[in-house]
Formats: structure tokens, sequence, C-alpha cells
């Protein structure tokens, strides 16, 4: 018995001091993680068009974007978007439409970000300002408009669909709802803009470079 106890000793021992000799360069706390547990960190920028509608007209968007990735499944940042409408109005014989753009901070969660064709769900929170545009511009008259420009407040959810292209750029076909708190614009004294002229859907193609 004590010979089996001895050997139970030593090999406790000798594994004891193995460990010790393999970290011995290693600093390690409670909070310390492996290598492969560390969370990635990158980034990325994208511009990209799409379609709307705008006071139930066709308009176009322009849109740009800079984002934080973290452990390429969540991206936080900052993102602005441009819009006009095409000529939506007449009004005693000018056409008139609507133009401006909104921004803010969005949330985007990414699922199974490394597969090839994946998807991403951003949110954007902020805010934006609209302004009724005569097309006759230089012979407008602002005592006809008692509301020429607004500002709002804008919540957009939406999906993308992304394609990862090469490692660095990926392709994103996206759909989102523009939700406002509305606004008051008037096209002349007496034609009031919808207070929801600005609620609808979006539909753009992104294109982002970055590190994922």
């Amino acid at each position: 018995m004590r010979v089996y106890h001895t050997l139970i000793i030593a090999f406790l021992l000798f594994s004891t001091i193995s460990m010790a000799q393999e970290n011995q360069n290693e600093y390690r706390s409670i909070f310390n993680k492996k290598k492969d547990q560390r969370v990635a960190h990158g980034g990325y920028g994208s511009f990209g068009v799409g379609y709307t509608t705008i006071d139930s007209k066709d308009a176009i968007l322009m849109n740009f974007r800079g984002a934080w990735v973290i452990n390429h499944s969540i991206s936080l940042g900052l993102t602005g978007t441009g819009f006009f409408n095409n000529l939506s109005k007449t009004v005693n014989n000018t056409e008139d439409y609507l133009a401006g753009g909104y921004g803010g901070f969005y949330f985007e969660p990414i699922l199974l970000a490394k597969s090839p064709i994946h998807l991403s769900f951003p949110i954007l929170l902020g805010g934006g300002g609209v302004s009724v545009i005569p097309n006759d511009y230089w012979n407008w008259d602002s005592n006809n408009y008692q509301y020429n420009y607004d500002m709002f407040f804008v919540v957009e959810p939406g999906v993308e669909l992304e394609i990862n292209m090469v490692k660095f750029f990926r392709i994103a076909l996206g759909a989102s709802y523009r939700f406002t708190n509305g606004v008051l614009l008037n096209y002349s004294l007496t034609e009031a803009v919808p207070i929801d002229a600005l609620d609808g859907f979006n539909f753009y193609l992104n294109f982002k470079f970055g590190k994922w």
C-alpha cells in the first residue's frame, strides 16, 4: 500500500510541476481567457443606394455607414441617409418635391456571419430634416409656404441578406421600414403635406468594405 500511495503522490507531483513549467511565462488571473476565447474586433464602412416612397411618390435613397464589429456577430455604428422624391405635386403650375436626410446610431445583430450568405438585422435610432423644394427654385416666393421645412425623429428596423464576396467585401440586399413622429409641411398655403409622408418601406443595395 505504501508503494501504491507513493506512486500516486509522485504522479500528482510530476503533473503539477509539468503544468507549472508549461505556463511559467503566462500571466493568469480569474478573468483571463484563452487565446481562442478572446473577443474579436473589426469594422467596416459602406455606401449604398435604394428606393422608397415619400408622400406616396417614388424616391431615391443614398446612405453611408461606419461600424465597429464585435466578435463577428454585432455591429455598432453611425449611419446617414439622404433622400428626394420625384416631382410630386402641381400647385399654381409649379412642381414641388420633398428632399432631406436623417441619421443616427444603429445596432446590427449578424446571424452566422462567417457563412457565405447570411442575415443581419440593423435598427436605426435617430432624427432628420425635410424640406419642400420648388422646381422653380430661383423664382420661389417663401411667402407662399407657411411651413417649408421640419425636423423629425426616426426609428428604422430592417433585415439584410449579406453575401461575402471576398474577405474584405460584402454586398447586402436590404429592406426596412421608416417610422417617424410626423412632419408639418405645406406645399403652399392651401395644400399641406400629409403628416405621415415620410413613413414607408425602403429597399436598398449596400456595398460594405472592412474586416469582420
